[in-house]
């Protein structure tokens, strides 16, 4: 291999520039094709997350229902926050209202209703001044305001509203006792279908329990501010009075023409179950019970449900030898009774 060792010749520098020239030329020409590349990948991709964010505000769009002074307002949004919501449907918020939702989180037809806040009296040590809540009762709001036990209570307990007055009282001292109370006898009153209109039974008398209260009492500079039910044990059950009232209509001579389909006036007799064979079987094959009556079979059908005035409702279910045409005979529950009814003319009312 020759090697040359001598001085670079004019014609060997100016190859050398302009090879240099050329890779020059190609690395600037490079830079720029990776620079204008990365300038239109950032503008595609500020493109892309806008059309992305845009895309998904109207994806991300709820309809939510906002309840506020008696009024429904229906307004579509792509917010979360529910005061948010409430403000971009147009209602003003006070600054102690309240947004209640009946959602976790606002979704599709998630329904807000606003709480407006309300005055009330408050005194505390002698002073009194007037806040707003949305708390439903007293202890609620002195709990809202700072005032817990067990260094303050409420001198009442119950529900506030507007305009009402709340004394919070600081507890200086508290006692705790057990007492043992009478549970009262609870009345129960059961419908006895078999029983008429009006007509009661005590099926059941009752007894009064007794039961083991822990109270609270509590004080403010030996004053009693109010007692508190701390717990309650039952020591004997307490039994109800039970009393059965009747609901069955009590037909009469009354009210029996509107119901019945026909009246007839009968020669009416009376007879005991044991009367006859003594066996006390009807002709139908039931019992010769109260309420049974012996008929004439081409006059009362066997099985006819009847009113008597005296008597009472009955069923045709039994016959007899001397029973024919407009005669009837009704079963007694004794020979007194039977007695008594002896023989009349009725008017009987055929209620089948």
């Amino acid at each position: 291999m020759f090697i040359c060792y001598c001085q670079p010749c004019a014609f060997d520098r100016l190859y050398l520039t302009v090879v240099e020239y050329h890779c020059y030329r190609r690395y600037f020409v490079m830079r720029i094709q990776k620079t204008h590349k990365r300038y239109v990948s950032s503008v595609v991709a500020g493109l892309m997350v806008t059309a992305i964010t845009l895309t998904g505000f109207s994806y991300n769009d709820k309809t939510v229902t906002v309840m506020a002074d008696g009024a429904a307002h229906t307004v579509k949004t792509h917010l979360n926050s529910n005061e948010g919501i409430v403000r971009n449907a147009g209602i003003k918020l006070n600054p102690k209202d309240k947004v209640i939702s009946d959602s976790n989180s606002v979704q599709e037809g998630t329904t807000l209703t606003v709480v407006r806040a309300f005055p009330v009296s408050v005194t505390v040590d002698g002073k009194t001044r007037t806040v707003y809540t949305t708390q439903t009762t007293a202890e609620e709001l002195a709990n809202e305001l700072g005032f817990k036990a067990p260094n303050y209570t409420t001198a009442a307990n119950g529900t506030i509203q507007s305009g009402s007055t709340v004394n919070i009282v600081r507890v200086t001292s508290r006692a705790v006792n057990t007492v043992d109370q009478e549970i009262p006898v609870q009345v129960i009153r059961e419908k006895d279908d078999t029983m008429a209109i009006g007509e009661e039974e005590v099926v059941q008398v009752g007894q009064p329990g007794t039961e083991r209260v822990q109270v609270e009492t509590l004080y403010n500079n030996g004053n009693v501010i109010k007692t508190n039910e701390l717990s309650k044990s039952v020591m004997t059950n307490m039994v109800p009075t039970i009393i059965k009232e009747g609901t069955r209509e009590v037909t009469t001579s009354r009210n029996v023409a509107d119901r019945a389909s026909r009246s007839i006036v009968m020669e009416a007799s009376a007879y005991l179950a044991g009367d006859g064979d003594g066996l006390g079987i009807t002709a139908t094959g039931v019992p010769a019970v109260r309420g049974i009556v012996a008929v004439d079979p081409d006059v009362i059908p066997l099985g006819t449900r009847l009113f008597i005035p005296g008597y009472g409702e009955a069923v045709a279910a039994d016959t007899g030898g001397a029973i024919i045409g407009n005669r009837i005979d009704l079963v007694m529950d004794s020979y007194g009774e039977a007695m008594d009814f002896g023989r009349r003319d009725v008017t009987v009312y055929v209620l089948d």
